[in-house]
Protein backbone atom coordinates (compact mmCIF):
# COMPACT_ATOMS: atom_id res chain seq x y z
CA UNK A 1 0.00 0.00 0.00
CA UNK A 2 1.48 3.33 -1.08
CA UNK A 3 1.74 6.23 1.33
CA UNK A 4 -1.14 8.67 1.14
CA UNK A 5 1.06 11.68 0.56
CA UNK A 6 0.83 14.46 -1.98
CA UNK A 7 0.87 13.40 -5.64
CA UNK A 8 3.67 15.43 -7.24
CA UNK A 9 5.73 15.60 -10.40
CA UNK A 10 8.48 13.80 -8.48
CA UNK A 11 11.17 16.40 -9.14
CA UNK A 12 12.36 16.80 -5.56
CA UNK A 13 16.02 16.86 -6.67
CA UNK A 14 15.49 19.80 -9.02
CA UNK A 15 16.56 23.12 -7.40
CA UNK A 16 13.39 24.81 -8.72
CA UNK A 17 11.23 22.33 -6.76
CA UNK A 18 10.74 21.76 -3.06
CA UNK A 19 11.54 18.51 -1.26
CA UNK A 20 8.06 17.12 -2.07
CA UNK A 21 8.44 17.75 -5.80
CA UNK A 22 6.37 20.94 -6.18
CA UNK A 23 7.53 24.09 -7.94
CA UNK A 24 7.40 26.46 -4.99
CA UNK A 25 9.11 27.00 -1.65
CA UNK A 26 9.03 24.41 1.11
CA UNK A 27 5.51 24.20 2.51
CA UNK A 28 6.70 24.89 6.05
CA UNK A 29 8.20 28.19 4.83
CA UNK A 30 4.91 29.48 3.42
CA UNK A 31 3.44 32.60 5.03
CA UNK A 32 0.30 30.91 6.33
CA UNK A 33 -1.28 34.27 7.13
CA UNK A 34 -1.13 35.41 3.52
CA UNK A 35 -1.09 32.83 0.75
CA UNK A 36 -2.97 31.40 -2.26
CA UNK A 37 -3.08 27.80 -3.51
CA UNK A 38 -2.82 26.97 -7.22
CA UNK A 39 -3.66 23.38 -8.20
CA UNK A 40 -3.74 21.64 -11.56
CA UNK A 41 -1.57 19.98 -14.17
CA UNK A 42 1.59 20.97 -16.06
CA UNK A 43 0.04 24.34 -16.89
CA UNK A 44 0.12 25.27 -13.21
CA UNK A 45 3.49 23.63 -12.69
CA UNK A 46 4.70 25.84 -15.53
CA UNK A 47 6.46 23.38 -17.82
CA UNK A 48 8.06 25.36 -20.64
CA UNK A 49 8.52 28.64 -18.74
CA UNK A 50 10.75 29.92 -15.96
CA UNK A 51 9.49 29.64 -12.40
CA UNK A 52 8.92 33.40 -12.13
CA UNK A 53 6.96 33.37 -15.43
CA UNK A 54 4.24 30.98 -14.21
CA UNK A 55 0.81 32.49 -13.70
CA UNK A 56 0.90 31.27 -10.09
CA UNK A 57 3.98 33.39 -9.43
CA UNK A 58 2.66 36.39 -11.37
CA UNK A 59 -0.69 36.46 -9.57
CA UNK A 60 0.83 36.13 -6.11
CA UNK A 61 3.39 38.81 -6.93
CA UNK A 62 0.67 41.33 -7.84
CA UNK A 63 -1.39 40.41 -4.76
CA UNK A 64 1.73 40.60 -2.57
CA UNK A 65 1.17 37.19 -1.03
CA UNK A 66 2.83 33.80 -0.87
CA UNK A 67 1.67 30.94 -3.04
CA UNK A 68 1.59 27.15 -3.05
CA UNK A 69 2.00 25.56 -6.47
CA UNK A 70 0.36 22.11 -6.48
CA UNK A 71 0.71 21.74 -10.25
CA UNK A 72 1.53 18.18 -11.36
CA UNK A 73 2.72 17.46 -14.89
CA UNK A 74 0.44 14.77 -16.32
CA UNK A 75 -1.83 15.05 -13.30
CA UNK A 76 -5.57 14.58 -13.55
CA UNK A 77 -8.61 15.75 -11.65
CA UNK A 78 -8.18 13.07 -8.98
CA UNK A 79 -4.64 14.36 -8.31
CA UNK A 80 -6.05 17.88 -7.91
CA UNK A 81 -8.73 16.64 -5.52
CA UNK A 82 -6.31 14.48 -3.54
CA UNK A 83 -3.68 17.20 -3.13
CA UNK A 84 -6.17 19.82 -2.00
CA UNK A 85 -7.79 17.49 0.53
CA UNK A 86 -4.33 16.49 1.79
CA UNK A 87 -3.47 20.16 2.23
CA UNK A 88 -6.54 20.90 4.33
CA UNK A 89 -5.89 17.78 6.40
CA UNK A 90 -2.31 18.82 7.14
CA UNK A 91 -2.55 22.59 7.56
CA UNK A 92 -4.99 24.48 9.76
CA UNK A 93 -4.56 27.95 8.32
CA UNK A 94 -6.60 28.36 5.15
CA UNK A 95 -5.45 30.16 2.00
CA UNK A 96 -7.05 33.42 0.92
CA UNK A 97 -8.06 31.88 -2.42
CA UNK A 98 -7.79 28.65 -4.38
CA UNK A 99 -7.20 28.66 -8.13
CA UNK A 100 -7.80 25.32 -9.88
CA UNK A 101 -6.77 24.61 -13.46
CA UNK A 102 -8.92 21.60 -14.33
CA UNK A 103 -7.00 18.98 -16.35
CA UNK A 104 -8.62 16.79 -18.97
CA UNK A 105 -10.71 14.10 -17.30
CA UNK A 106 -9.01 11.15 -19.04
CA UNK A 107 -6.15 11.20 -16.54
CA UNK A 108 -5.90 9.38 -13.24
CA UNK A 109 -3.62 8.55 -10.32
CA UNK A 110 -2.06 5.08 -10.46
CA UNK A 111 0.19 2.78 -8.48
CA UNK A 112 3.46 2.24 -10.37
CA UNK A 113 5.96 -0.48 -9.49
CA UNK A 114 9.14 0.93 -7.99
CA UNK A 115 7.62 4.30 -7.09
CA UNK A 116 7.23 5.21 -3.44
CA UNK A 117 4.13 7.33 -3.96
CA UNK A 118 1.18 7.34 -6.35
CA UNK A 119 1.90 8.68 -9.86
CA UNK A 120 -0.07 10.33 -12.70
CA UNK A 121 -1.37 8.13 -15.50
CA UNK A 122 -3.28 8.69 -18.74
CA UNK A 123 -3.45 7.86 -22.43
CA UNK A 124 0.37 7.73 -22.62
CA UNK A 125 0.55 4.96 -19.99
CA UNK A 126 -2.78 3.13 -20.30
CA UNK A 127 -4.42 3.91 -23.67
CA UNK A 128 -6.83 0.96 -23.66
CA UNK A 129 -8.04 1.75 -20.15
CA UNK A 130 -8.69 5.39 -21.08
CA UNK A 131 -10.72 4.26 -24.10
CA UNK A 132 -12.88 1.78 -22.19
CA UNK A 133 -13.26 3.88 -19.03
CA UNK A 134 -14.01 7.21 -20.70
CA UNK A 135 -17.45 7.71 -19.18
CA UNK A 136 -16.55 6.63 -15.62
CA UNK A 137 -13.53 8.94 -15.72
CA UNK A 138 -15.79 11.77 -16.85
CA UNK A 139 -18.21 11.13 -13.97
CA UNK A 140 -15.27 11.06 -11.54
CA UNK A 141 -14.28 14.49 -12.80
CA UNK A 142 -17.78 15.85 -12.35
CA UNK A 143 -17.95 14.49 -8.81
CA UNK A 144 -14.56 15.91 -7.87
CA UNK A 145 -15.53 19.33 -9.19
CA UNK A 146 -18.77 19.39 -7.19
CA UNK A 147 -17.17 17.95 -4.05
CA UNK A 148 -14.33 20.47 -3.92
CA UNK A 149 -16.67 23.41 -4.50
CA UNK A 150 -18.96 22.19 -1.72
CA UNK A 151 -16.41 20.94 0.82
CA UNK A 152 -13.54 23.40 0.75
CA UNK A 153 -14.12 26.44 2.98
CA UNK A 154 -12.37 28.82 0.57
CA UNK A 155 -13.47 30.51 -2.66
CA UNK A 156 -12.36 28.62 -5.78
CA UNK A 157 -11.60 30.23 -9.13
CA UNK A 158 -11.75 27.78 -12.04
CA UNK A 159 -9.31 27.86 -14.94
CA UNK A 160 -9.93 25.70 -18.01
CA UNK A 161 -8.46 25.22 -21.44
CA UNK A 162 -10.28 27.14 -24.15
CA UNK A 163 -9.88 24.23 -26.58
CA UNK A 164 -11.52 21.70 -24.26
CA UNK A 165 -15.31 21.52 -24.45
CA UNK A 166 -15.84 18.23 -22.63
CA UNK A 167 -16.86 19.79 -19.32
CA UNK A 168 -20.43 20.70 -18.44
CA UNK A 169 -19.56 23.30 -15.82
CA UNK A 170 -18.67 26.90 -16.58
CA UNK A 171 -15.22 28.39 -16.25
CA UNK A 172 -14.30 31.65 -14.58
CA UNK A 173 -11.15 31.95 -16.68
CA UNK A 174 -10.33 30.60 -20.13
CA UNK A 175 -6.77 29.54 -20.82
CA UNK A 176 -5.29 31.40 -23.80
CA UNK A 177 -3.05 28.51 -24.77
CA UNK A 178 -2.36 29.70 -28.33
CA UNK A 179 -0.80 33.06 -27.46
CA UNK A 180 2.68 31.51 -27.55
CA UNK A 181 4.53 28.25 -26.89
CA UNK A 182 7.01 27.49 -24.13
CA UNK A 183 10.60 26.32 -24.40
CA UNK A 184 9.51 22.67 -24.53
CA UNK A 185 7.68 23.30 -27.81
CA UNK A 186 4.33 22.13 -26.44
CA UNK A 187 3.09 23.97 -23.34
CA UNK A 188 1.94 27.61 -23.08
CA UNK A 189 4.71 30.20 -23.03
CA UNK A 190 5.35 33.40 -21.06
CA UNK A 191 2.75 35.50 -22.91
CA UNK A 192 0.09 32.86 -22.24
CA UNK A 193 0.93 32.75 -18.55
CA UNK A 194 0.88 36.53 -18.34
CA UNK A 195 -2.54 36.71 -20.04
CA UNK A 196 -3.93 33.99 -17.79
CA UNK A 197 -2.60 35.78 -14.71
CA UNK A 198 -4.39 38.95 -15.82
CA UNK A 199 -7.64 37.04 -16.31
CA UNK A 200 -7.32 35.42 -12.89
CA UNK A 201 -6.62 38.76 -11.23
CA UNK A 202 -9.67 40.25 -12.93
CA UNK A 203 -11.84 37.49 -11.40
CA UNK A 204 -10.20 37.67 -7.97
CA UNK A 205 -10.63 41.45 -7.80
CA UNK A 206 -14.37 41.39 -8.54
Amino acid sequence: MKKLEFVSAGLANDPEYNSLGFRCKEFDDIDFDNYIIFAGSSHVEGIGVEKDQTFAHLVSEVLECDHVNLGVGGGGIDAVEHNLLMWFMKYDKHPKEIVIEWPIYQRFVKDMYGEENLCPGGSWSDPRFVTYADHPLYIKGEMAYRNLHKLLPVKITDVMHGKISSYTWNSSVIWHCKDDIGSDGEHPGPKSHLKTSENILEVLNR
